[in-house]
C-alpha cells in the first residue's frame, strides 16, 4: 500500500509544502484516487467530508498546472467552501500554481481579473455561470472538470446551473465528482452527458474511526438542559450544533448565551459579510459554538471541530452523514451526538436502521439551564 505523497509521485515542492502544514501522509481517498486520475480517468468519489477529498483531486491538477490558461475549474455548492478549497489547493501548490476564487456577493472587477490569469479558478455555479455568459472566463482550453460536493450541489437544486455549465467547457475533458454520497440524480446527470467515470467508494470506517456517533433520549422540557450539559460537561475545542430552522438557530443560540456558552447563531438571513466574519471568528476559537441550519452550515470544513450535536433530527440518512461529517476530521478524534425528543423517534429510527447509531451509555445526570 502507499504510505507517503513521495510514494504516489507527488513532486519534492508540493510535499514540502504539504509537510509545512503538517500534513505528512496521503488519507485513504487521496492514495485511492490520485493513481487513476492522473492517468486520465474521470472518477465519481464517494467519500465523507473531512476525509481529505481537496487534495485528492487537486493534487493531479497542481502537479500538471502551466502556463496562465485555465486548465481546471472546480465547482462547490457554497462561497465558504469555495474559499476554503482554494486556500487549501494554494497552501499545496506555493508559487508554482496560480488560483482564484469566485463567489456572488462581492464586486466582479477583482475576480475577472484573478481568472485571467489562473490555472485553478474554484467557485460557485451562480457566480461561475454569469462569468461565462458575459464571455469573462475563458475556459477553452479546460483539461478538468471538478465537482466538490456534487451529491449536495444538486440538493441544493444547481443541476441546471452545472448543466448550462458543461455546455462551456470542452467536451475533451476530465470529470473528477466527489461527495459525501453518490445520489441517483448524479449518476444520472453522468449518463446524460456521457460521463463514464470509475466509481471509488472509501468506507466510513477507514478514516472516522475516531468519529463516535451515539443518540441520547430528552423529555420536551428537558431538551436545551441536555444539550447544556452535554456541552459543558465535554472536552471540546469547537461544537456545531444542527437546527432545522433559522428561528430555531436564533432562539437556541440566544438560550445558551443566557447560560454561560459562547454561542453564535449561523443562518441565511445573515448578509455575506456577516457569515464570512462568523466563520472567521469561528475557526480562530473567538466563538466556541456555532448553531447553524444546514444550508448555512455546508462548507463549512475546519480542523478543529470536535463535536456536532443535532439538536433537530436530520430528516434523511445524507443529511446526517453531512452533518457529522464536520467532526473528527482526517481521523482526528470527534463525537456526534443526537437528541431526541419523543415525536423524533419515528423520523429517527429511519436513520437509526440505515446507519447503526448507537445510544449513549452514560448516566447523563442533567445541570441546571435557564429556559
Amino acid at each position: 500500500m502507499t504510505k507517503s505523497f513521495e510514494d504516489l509521485g507527488i513532486s519534492e515542492e508540493v510535499v514540502k509544502n504539504l509537510e509545512a502544514q503538517g500534513i505528512t501522509e496521503p488519507t485513504t481517498v487521496q492514495r485511492i484516487s490520485y493513481p487513476r486520475v492522473k492517468k486520465g480517468y474521470d472518477v465519481l468519489v464517494e467519500s465523507e467530508t473531512g476525509s481529505g477529498k481537496t487534495l485528492a483531486f487537486s493534487l493531479p491538477i497542481i502537479e500538471q498546472a502551466k502556463g496562465n490558461k485555465t486548465q481546471a475549474l472546480v465547482l462547490t455548492p457554497v462561497r465558504e467552501l469555495a474559499k476554503q478549497v482554494e486556500e487549501e489547493i494554494s497552501k499545496a501548490a506555493g508559487d508554482s500554481v496560480n488560483t482564484a476564487v469566485i463567489y456572488g456577493g462581492v464586486s466582479y472587477g477583482p475576480q475577472i481579473q484573478d481568472a485571467k490569469k489562473a490555472n485553478i479558478v474554484v467557485g460557485t455555479p451562480g457566480r461561475i455561470l454569469d462569468l461565462l455568459k458575459k464571455n469573462k472566463l475563458d475556459v477553452s482550453e479546460l483539461e478538468y472538470f471538478v465537482l466538490d460536493e456534487a451529491d449536495r450541489m444538486l440538493d441544493m437544486g444547481f443541476q441546471d446551473e452545472l448543466e448550462q455549465i458543461m455546455r462551456y467547457v470542452p467536451e475533451n475533458r476530465q470529470n473528477l465528482l466527489f461527495g459525501a454520497t453518490i445520489p441517483g440524480s448524479l449518476e444520472k446527470m453522468c449518463k446524460k452527458y456521457d460521463i463514464s467515470p470509475k466509481i471509488l467508494r472509501v468506507k466510513k470506517e477507514e478514516h472516522t474511526r475516531n468519529l463516535s456517533e451515539k443518540y441520547v433520549e430528552a423529555k420536551n422540557h428537558e431538551k436545551i438542559s441536555t444539550l447544556y450539559t452535554l456541552l459543558k460537561k465535554r472536552d471540546r475545542e469547537l461544537s456545531i450544533v444542527f437546527c432545522k430552522t433559522k428561528n430555531n438557530t436564533r432562539w437556541l443560540s440566544d438560550k445558551l448565551r443566557k447560560n454561560g456558552i459562547d454561542a453564535e447563531a449561523l443562518n441565511g438571513d445573515m448578509s455575506q459579510k456577516q457569515r464570512e466574519k462568523l466563520v472567521d471568528r469561528f475557526e480562530k476559537g473567538e466563538v466556541k459554538v456555532l448553531v447553524a441550519t444546514d444550508v448555512a452550515a455546508r462548507g463549512l470544513d475546519i480542523d478543529d471541530v470536535t463535536h456536532v450535536f443535532n439538536f433537530d433530527v436530520p430528516d434523511t440518512a445524507d443529511t446526517y452523514t453531512h452533518r457529522i461529517g464536520r467532526a473528527g476530521r482526517q481521523g482526528r478524534e470527534g463525537e456526534a451526538i443526537t437528541i431526541l425528543e419523543k415525536q423524533d423517534h419515528n423520523t429517527f429510527r429511519r436513520l437509526k436502521r440505515k446507519l447503526d447509531i448507537p445510544r449513549m451509555k452514560e448516566d447523563l445526570e442533567l445541570l441546571d439551564a435557564q429556559v
